[in-house]
């Protein structure tokens, strides 16, 4: 092998592996000095939750605490779905549920009182945030059934 053909083997292969390596790297020069979103409270199982919709695929709950409240958000594909809560211990203080569907047209909790709320129909650009009003869920409750219905389902 010459010296130059040697040369251009080196070069190219130095070349090949940069572009390996482009696939983490990137081009956006505005992504450069950017901080990595910060990362979400972290999960915590406080609620046993038992899912009782037809066809759950793909739904998913998950915990975390926002102070002394604590958020379930419900993950729901299908945008119709069902699930039983129950405490591990005791209920928390404040309990939300932030719902990631299209548009709600229907929410409903159901323990020692009834709550139902319809957000309509028009698209939401966010997901929303249902606080439990006080006295949904009693110190006493075994359970805490919820449903959606999500309008673009």
């Amino acid at each position: 092998m010459t010296r130059v053909s040697f040369a251009k083997a080196a070069a190219i292969g130095v070349i090949a592996l940069l572009l390996a390596g482009c696939g983490q790297w990137s081009w956006n020069p505005v992504r450069w000095f950017q901080r990595p979103p910060a990362a979400g409270p972290p999960l915590v199982e406080v609620l046993a939750i038992e899912s009782t919709t037809a066809s759950p695929a793909g739904e998913r709950f998950e915990q975390s605490w926002d102070g002394a409240r604590l958020i379930v958000d419900v993950h729901s594909p299908s945008g119709i779905g069902k699930a039983i809560l129950r405490p591990r211990g005791q209920w928390p203080l404040r309990l939300a549920f932030r719902m990631h569907v299209s548009a709600l047209e229907g929410f409903e909790a159901r323990a020692a009182q009834n709550m139902r709320i319809s957000l309509g129909r028009e698209p939401l650009s966010e997901p929303p945030l249902i606080d439990l009003p006080y006295g949904v869920v009693a110190k006493d409750s075994e359970q805490l059934e919820v449903q959606w219905v999500d309008h673009y389902r």
